[in-house]
């Protein structure tokens, strides 16, 4: 009687650590919620940010002021410097950069890390920034890693030798949009401030 006592305790013990573990998985919203997220924030055609970012490279180190308005398929990104000093006008859409220097200068490229790295001293990914700064991965990037808080929110996304860290979220329209992200590679990081977010369709 004491062994089947123990081997049924034993069992009720199994059974219950099996329904904690089951538990734990299912903390947070289910992954169909994350992903109808995803693919709405994925969808919008036309928001603008205001914010800061900073850079700092092996090669570089700035801060300026950021603008970025995407519409469409094209991505519009004000850079500028103190006192307007540095300030640069980008343009991308599809795989072809337009950068404008604060002389008037303009240069195009079928290679925007390289040309971003000709002229500003850092291959910023933008193609992908475009998605990692709604707080989701790049759907045309490979290998996306995420890690999700109990809201859905990103807490920290690796995708494409990058690893992201999301320190802030604010409410915009119907959304929780980033507020503070941290992106670093190898050589380069990338610290985002955003003080305003704008849903325009």
């Amino acid at each position: 009687m004491k062994g089947r006592f123990l081997i049924d305790a034993t069992r009720l013990l199994f059974a219950a650590s099996l329904s904690l573990i089951a538990a734990c998985a299912t903390v947070g919203p289910p992954a169909a919620g994350r992903a109808a997220r995803n693919a709405e924030l994925s969808a919008l055609t036309h928001w603008r940010l205001e914010g800061r970012i900073a850079v700092q490279s092996s090669a570089e180190a700035f801060q300026a002021g950021l603008v970025w308005e995407h519409e469409g398929r094209q991505d519009r990104v004000q850079v500028s410097g103190p006192l307007g000093q540095g300030a640069y006008s980008i343009v991308l859409q599809d795989d072809l950069i337009l950068v404008r220097d604060d002389h008037g200068n303009v240069r195009t490229s079928r290679n925007p890390a390289t040309l971003l790295r000709q002229e500003i001293g850092v291959a910023v990914p933008l193609a992908s920034l475009r998605y990692w700064v709604l707080g989701i991965a790049d759907p045309g990037g490979a290998g996306p890693i995420p890690v999700y808080d109990d809201q859905g929110r990103l807490q920290q996304l690796r995708q494409a030798d990058w690893v992201l860290s999301y320190l802030g979220f604010v409410p915009a329209a119907d959304y929780d949009l980033p507020k503070k992200l941290l992106a670093e590679s190898r050589d380069i990081k990338l610290k985002l401030i955003v003080d305003n977010w704008v849903i325009l369709h």
